[in-house]
């Protein structure tokens, strides 16, 4: 009889092996705070800033956090450009992409913010029924 057990997972795939792991330092914890406390009082949304400070980082615990803790919210995270001048345009065709719109180019803010409330509806939707 061996006294070796067997190992559920090949060792060389632990996340620490493998280089695939989040750790949320205080910064982000407090950040994760702050969150919580936005969705406590229904703030609906949140521009995040800052000069090369470890915002992805951040926002990639941030979006595993609440996952665990609110397995019935949903979330999206995308990457805005810099535009000159006020235009809704660019924001919204990056949130329908980020949504997975199949065209998330249109040139019709009205239109886009239709088809952005449409495809979120959608993801809480099959949310909900996957989840019940």
């Amino acid at each position: 009889m061996s006294l070796q057990m067997q190992r559920p997972l090949d060792p060389a795939l632990h996340p620490l092996a493998a280089d695939n792991y989040r750790i949320a330092t205080p910064a982000i914890e407090a950040f994760y705070e702050l969150v919580v406390r936005c969705r406590h009082y229904r703030i609906m949304g949140a521009l995040i800033y800052g000069l090369r400070i470890g915002k992805t980082h951040a926002i990639e615990c941030l979006r595993l956090l609440p996952a665990l803790n609110y397995p019935r919210v949903t979330s999206y995270h995308t990457h805005c450009e810099h535009k000159p001048g006020h235009a809704d345009g660019p924001l919204l065709s990056n949130l329908l992409e980020a949504v997975g719109d199949p065209d998330p180019k249109v040139v019709s803010d009205p239109s886009e913010r239709l088809r952005l409330s449409l495809r979120i509806r959608e993801a809480v939707a099959v949310l909900a029924v996957a989840r019940s």
